[in-house]
C-alpha cells in the first residue's frame, strides 16, 4: 500500500505525528511518503527510519499554479492522511487534489464545514480529551491498525551531530548543571500570546545563580533574549541564537532539563528525553503536554481556561482577563517545577 502523509503547520505538530507513523510502519506493508512544507518540520523528520520517501516543497512560497504542478507529479497514493490537527480548507482541499482512494483525518468541533473537512471520506470526530498523539494513533483504525500503545515521539540525530553538540556545550558551558530555555511560541495569528514574559524568566535565572542557561531563539525572539542577556546578575546566560533546527537539537540533547512555553522546542526536548517544564496559559496541556517523558506543567486552574480550539482563527482571550492565565503564574511556581525534575 502507498500512503502519503500531508503536511502541518507546526514543528511540534509535526513531532506529534512520529509515534503514529512508526506504529503504522511496524504494522503495515506499506510505502510511507510524507511531504513538508517548511524547512523545519522537514528537519525533525529527516532520518526517520520509518518514512521511505521525505519531501520538502515550500507551497506557501511557490505559490498557486507551482502548487498545484507538484501535486499532480506525485505518483499515485492509495491513501492519504492528514494528521492531527489539520483543520484547515488548505488541507483538505490538498487530500482531495492527492486523487487517494482513501483520505483520513479528522472531523472538527469548531468550524468543521467551512474548512471542508467533509472533502475527507474517512473520518473520526475529535476527542477533547486526547493528546494529539492519541489522536493520530486513532487514524490508523481505518488501515487495520489498533493499538492502546504509543512509543515516544522521536527525532534522529546521527552520531556526528550529537559529538558536535556535545562538544559546542563543552565549550560553552563549565557548570554541572545546564537548563535549556525556549521563550518564544510561534506569532502566527496571535499565538504570541502564549508566551510567558521575558521579565519572569530573567527573575527565575537570577533565582539560580549556580546553572548555566542555554537560551534558544530566531529573530522572533530575539528583543526577549537580548533582554535577559542584558540583564542576567551572573553571566549565566548563554545565547543560541538562528541556528538550524537539528543543530539547536544536537545542543538540547545534553542539557539537563528544558523550560518552555507550549512550541515547538517544548516537544523537541520532549523527544529527546529531557526532561521538561512546560509553561501553558490558553492552549490545552491535554492535547499538547510532553509526550512519555518526564515533565511537570504549570498552569492557572481558571474557569475559562484553556480557551484554544483547532481552528484559523487567531488566538484571542475571550474573557476579557487579557490572559491572566498566562501573565499571572509566578515565577516560584516554575522554580519548584524545575527544581522537582532535577
Amino acid at each position: 500500500m502507498k500512503i502519503l502523509i500531508l503536511p502541518l503547520y507546526g514543528i511540534g505538530d509535526t513531532l506529534m505525528t512520529t509515534p503514529a507513523i512508526e506504529v503504522l510502519k511496524k504494522n503495515l506493508d506499506c510505502r510511507i511518503v510524507n511531504i513538508c512544507m517548511f524547512k523545519g518540520t522537514y528537519e525533525v523528520l529527516k532520518n526517520n527510519p520509518y518514512i521511505d520517501e521525505l519531501i520538502y516543497f515550500p507551497f506557501f512560497e511557490r505559490g498557486i499554479l507551482k502548487s498545484l504542478k507538484f501535486i499532480f507529479s506525485l505518483e499515485k497514493f492509495d491513501c492519504s492522511i492528514n494528521f492531527y490537527p489539520s483543520n484547515r480548507k488548505q488541507y483538505n482541499i490538498l487530500s482531495l487534489l492527492t486523487g487517494a482512494k482513501y483520505r483520513i483525518g479528522h472531523r472538527y468541533f469548531k468550524r468543521d464545514f467551512m474548512e471542508l473537512n467533509f472533502l475527507k471520506n474517512q473520518t473520526l470526530k475529535e476527542d477533547m480529551t486526547l493528546h494529539n498523539v492519541e489522536e493520530n494513533l486513532r487514524l490508523l483504525e481505518f488501515l487495520g491498525i489498533k493499538t492502546d500503545k504509543s512509543p515516544e515521539m522521536r527525532i534522529y540525530l546521527d552520531e556526528k551531530e550529537i559529538k558536535q553538540g556535545e562538544q559546542l556545550v563543552k565549550v560553552l558551558s563549565k557548570k554541572a548543571v545546564k537548563i535549556g530555555i525556549h521563550t518564544g511560541t510561534s506569532r502566527f495569528k496571535g499565538h504570541k500570546q502564549r508566551r510567558w514574559s521575558e521579565e519572569k524568566f530573567l527573575e527565575l535565572i537570577n533565582s539560580l545563580p549556580d546553572i548555566d542557561f542555554f537560551i534558544f531563539g530566531t529573530e522572533e525572539e530575539k528583543q526577549e533574549n537580548e533582554f535577559i542577556f542584558n540583564n542576567a546578575k551572573y553571566g549565566n546566560v548563554i545565547i543560541i541564537q538562528n541556528k538550524p533546527i537539528r543543530e539547536v537539537a544536537s545542543i538540547i540533547t545534553h542539557l539537563n532539563a528544558f523550560i518552555s512555553n507550549d512550541s515547538g522546542l517544548m516537544h523537541i526536548a520532549s523527544a529527546l528525553g529531557i526532561p521538561t517544564v512546560a509553561i501553558f496559559g490558553p492552549t490545552n496541556p491535554a492535547w499538547v503536554r510532553p509526550w512519555k517523558v518526564k515533565h511537570r506543567v504549570v498552569r492557572i486552574e481558571l474557569s475559562c481556561s484553556p480557551c484554544f480550539y483547532y481552528s484559523p482563527e487567531p488566538l484571542k482571550c475571550h474573557s476579557g482577563l487579557d490572559f491572566k492565565c498566562l501573565k499571572d503564574i509566578d515565577v516560584s511556581t516554575v522554580k519548584n517545577a524545575l527544581e522537582s525534575l532535577l
